[in-house]
């Protein structure tokens, strides 16, 4: 297993996914009562509901993850209400998970959809600012109940970059969880404030995202929500999967994506960045693929190719099957020292490439965006197991 597609506000594509399911490069789809209405409308341009969109997926042959994405709710600026609302979530005020009553009564209905769509049990949480304060203490009681009513569940774990670079606190947090024992696994987020890409990850950041899916997976499969190529150090540090799709929101979880949506001025442009494994990382322009193509062909060949013909779909399936070989050859160095040391040598060919890249047709050298942050963190996690000098 490698990737998730998540979830996307806008055309959703199951037969995308089905495709890059029966390729081996994907392994199932997330469903979020934030991108995907509970009415079903029909017609022409609107949006199925989410039973029709289970059923769709699955006569493609693809699993389906329903995520209620409750961390979204204490978002800054969370205001796209707009299928959320149609879910009926919450017994008390939406957003409360002050009193055992609406704890409950909260996951008990994010179960009870998840149960009419057959599909595994992912408890809700709250986002976390912190390692240790009350949100944590009410993330930490919710797991709780979550696990009472359903041994079966994941846990979700959602932070700010804050909660991931809170060093001791963060690993307090983490142990109280972990001491829990989900059987089944996580979810864990990293949340960013926009959705740039990469996501601006510290070296900090990483390193907290690595300890904490070191210490999980050594007894349960975790999942990196929205984690792209972002997610590597996790793979290294144990994680299994990773989400991804082929808009920017299904690479990222950011304040952004849940803001109330202002009024269309248009039509929205598809994500057709080019992605290659090489670089680890993807290109700042759609016609840079051409242009490296153009430049160099043994060079971009090496670094994984571009999509043979342009459009929504061939860039979508290209850049699922690259960040599925960058997992992949992580997963396949096996244990977690060997993982560290081949992600770690990733990095430094990625770096070399993107030189490489510069030389050949003069477009930027973005290494320090999709490299040098997230080299750091991995080996001060290599540091801190033992590794590294």
């Amino acid at each position: 297993m490698t990737t998730f597609i998540e979830d996307s506000p806008r055309s959703f594509q199951a037969g995308w996914i089905g495709e890059a399911v029966t390729a081996g490069t994907a392994t199932g789809a997330v469903i979020t009562p934030w991108a995907s209405p509970y009415i079903h409308r029909g017609g022409p341009g609107l949006k199925p509901g989410v039973g029709n969109r289970v059923r769709e997926l699955r006569d493609a042959g693809v699993p389906v993850w329903f995520d209620a994405t409750t961390h979204a709710l204490q978002m800054p600026g969370v205001g796209d209400y707009r299928y959320y609302s149609e879910f009926n979530l919450w017994g008390g005020p939406v957003g409360d998970l002050t009193q055992d009553a609406y704890r409950r009564e909260h996951v008990r209905r994010v179960f009870k959809h998840q149960e009419e769509l057959s599909a595994p049990f992912i408890a809700p949480a709250p986002l976390l600012p912190s390692g240790l304060n009350n949100v944590s203490t009410l993330a930490l009681e919710t797991a709780k109940v979550a696990l009472e009513l359903q041994s079966s569940a994941r846990l979700t774990i959602a932070g700010v970059g804050s909660f991931w670079s809170d060093g001791r606190d963060l690993d307090a947090h983490i142990g109280a969880l972990a001491s829990l024992d989900p059987s089944s696994g996580w979810f864990i987020s990293f949340v960013q404030p926009d959705n740039d890409l990469p996501p601006k990850l510290t070296a900090d950041e990483v390193y907290g995202i690595c300890r904490t899916v070191r210490a999980l997976s050594e007894y349960a499969p975790v999942h990196v929500s929205h984690g792209d190529f972002a997610a590597l150090p996790a793979i290294a540090a144990g994680a299994t999967t990773v989400g991804t799709g082929w808009d920017k929101r299904q690479r990222v979880v950011a304040f952004t994506d849940y803001a109330r949506r202002a009024e269309s001025t248009g039509v929205a442009s598809w994500y057709e960045r080019p992605s290659l494994v090489g670089l680890l990382g993807t290109l700042d322009r759609k016609a840079d693929g051409a242009l490296l193509a153009q430049q160099d062909a043994t060079l971009t060949a090496r670094l994984g190719g571009v999509p043979s013909v342009p459009g929504p779909k061939p860039s979508f399936l290209h850049h699922v099957a690259q960040l599925d070989a960058a997992v992949k050859r992580v997963q396949a160095a096996g244990a977690y020292q060997s993982r560290y040391e081949e992600l770690d040598t990733m990095y430094t060919e990625a770096s070399r490439n993107w030189a490489a890249v510069r030389a050949a047709t003069g477009l930027p050298d973005r290494s320090a965006m999709w490299v040098t942050p997230f080299q750091q963190g991995l080996r001060m996690y290599g540091q801190s197991e033992g590794w590294i000098f």
